[in-house]
Formats: C-alpha cells, sequence, structure tokens
C-alpha cells in the first residue's frame, strides 16, 4: 500500500491508494441532478469534478470535500462544494 500527499487550501491530506490510481476519472453513468435541490450525492459531486466515486467519498469522509453525513449517507451543501471547487488552486 502506498500513500501520496495531496496539497488542497488549508490543508494536507494524506490518500491512501488501493486499486486505483488517485487521479481516475468518473466512470459510472451521468447521474440525473434536481435543479431545485441544495445538495449533491458523492456520486453527482465525482462526477462533476471528474474523479473516481471512491475517491470522491474518501475526500468526503476524510473532509477535504465539505459534507455532512447523515442517517442515508453523505450530504454535499451545493454552496459549500462551489466555494471548494472555486477556491482550488490551479494546477
Amino acid at each position: 500500500m502506498t500513500a501520496r500527499l495531496l496539497q488542497f487550501p488549508n490543508r494536507a491530506v494524506t490518500v491512501d491508494i488501493t486499486d486505483e490510481p488517485d487521479d481516475a476519472p468518473y466512470t459510472g453513468p451521468v447521474p440525473t441532478f434536481a435543479p431545485n435541490a441544495t445538495t449533491y450525492t458523492v456520486e453527482q459531486a465525482a462526477y462533476l469534478i471528474s474523479l473516481s466515486v471512491d475517491l470522491t467519498r474518501d475526500y468526503v469522509e476524510n473532509g477535504t470535500i465539505p459534507a455532512i453525513q447523515t442517517a442515508d449517507g453523505w450530504e454535499i451543501p451545493r454552496t459549500r462544494f462551489t466555494e471548494w471547487v472555486n477556491n482550488l488552486p490551479e494546477a
């Protein structure tokens, strides 16, 4: 098992890499988006940032992507997600 240090605004996060590289793109079906919803699912967020669902879930669980854990799973507030994406450093 290897680890890679990723630099994000305000902190560095160590992510365990298992079956797929850290830059694996989203490969699932195109999710549907309710226009009036205030949150995204992990799958929707993964699609929007073009990362695998597993890596996106890791980022949600370790707090890199702002999210709220509910009884039904994770909810990602759209406004906080948009702010987070807009504040990422450009590569």
